[in-house]
């Protein structure tokens, strides 16, 4: 378990991390959404003792804080972050880039062999790194952390110039670490996909963590919430709050319109797509608000 107590980070007298105290558990993927510069790498950066916040502390199982230079390594022991690309030596194979890891982090070398089979590196993975396309040494990067196997991963956009295959690929084996009892924070703007595997999904602004659940209450269950319309019309938006009074519509910047049916039975759920049918609207959905849905209103409203 990781917790964060009254974390604040400020540069040029602005607030970057704002008072943020959350608690991360093991087993558990937790989402990062937001856009560039709001706070994501500085709150991963933190964590690391990268950056010295100017209040607050990191705790790890409840006992361990960056107070000496004897628990920080305790911690980097138990806590690691995925490389960055240009952290690579092009010169050195992959393999030896998982060797250093698997040294590092003292883990069990047949994790190794394991990973590059895992994620389909076989045929390259002797090569020299500076061969490698994008994806390949995103692939890498992401091997390197696994190997370390640690108790706890961070990853900032693990997703980086993977195409979807390999987007699926990786997010399996992220919920297969969460099954072995590790924690794993994710930042990324793939919000479809972050969407199918993290466990609790927070947005950052102004300097603070906001769960999204606490947005769009409901959001985390399997339940109908919503009916999203594409290309909803204004003249029939105003007739649909006639017929509906009652009926609560939020219209988003990307011409989607979000009809909230929280607590409507099947005959108040028909009624809707029945007007919605007769005004020739074919494009609509039953189901629940998404987070592309939660990300256009919260950082993109007009």
């Amino acid at each position: 378990m990781i917790e964060l107590k009254n974390i604040g980070v400020q540069f040029s007298g602005r607030d970057i991390l704002k008072d943020v105290s959350v608690m991360f558990h093991p087993g558990e993927i937790i989402g990062l959404v937001a856009p560039n510069g709001t706070g994501k790498s500085t709150l991963m950066n933190v964590i690391m003792n990268y950056i010295n916040p100017n209040n607050g502390k990191v705790i790890l199982n409840n006992t361990l804080e960056y107070t000496n230079k004897k628990n920080e390594v305790k911690i980097h022991q138990l806590v690691s972050m995925m490389p960055d690309q240009s952290d690579l030596y092009n010169q050195i194979s992959g393999k030896e880039h998982l060797k250093i890891y698997s040294s590092m982090w003292s883990s069990n070398t047949k994790l190794i062999d394991y990973t590059i089979k895992e994620l389909g590196m076989t045929s390259y993975i002797n090569k020299p790194t500076g061969t490698y396309s994008l994806g390949m040494r995103q692939r890498l990067c992401f091997a390197m952390q696994i190997v370390s196997d640690t108790q706890v991963m961070l990853m900032d956009e693990v997703m980086n110039g993977l195409d979807p295959t390999h987007v699926e690929l990786i997010s399996q084996i992220l919920v297969k670490k969460k099954s072995e009892g590790k924690t794993i924070i994710v930042a990324s703007h793939l919000l479809e996909n972050l969407e199918k595997y993290a466990d609790r999904i927070f947005f950052m602004k102004n300097g603070e963590l906001i769960l999204i659940n606490e947005l769009s209450p409901g959001f985390e269950q399997r339940e109908i919430t919503t009916v999203r319309v594409i290309g909803m019309l204004n003249n029939i938006k105003e007739n649909f709050t006639k017929v509906f009074p009652e009926t609560n519509v939020k219209v988003l910047p990307n011409d989607i319109t979000l009809i909230d049916v929280r607590g409507y039975d099947s005959r108040e759920l028909g009624h809707i797509v029945e007007f919605l049918k007769e005004n020739q609207l074919i494009e609509f959905s039953v189901g629940k608000v998404t987070l592309n849905d939660l990300y256009s209103m919260y950082y993109q409203e007009v």
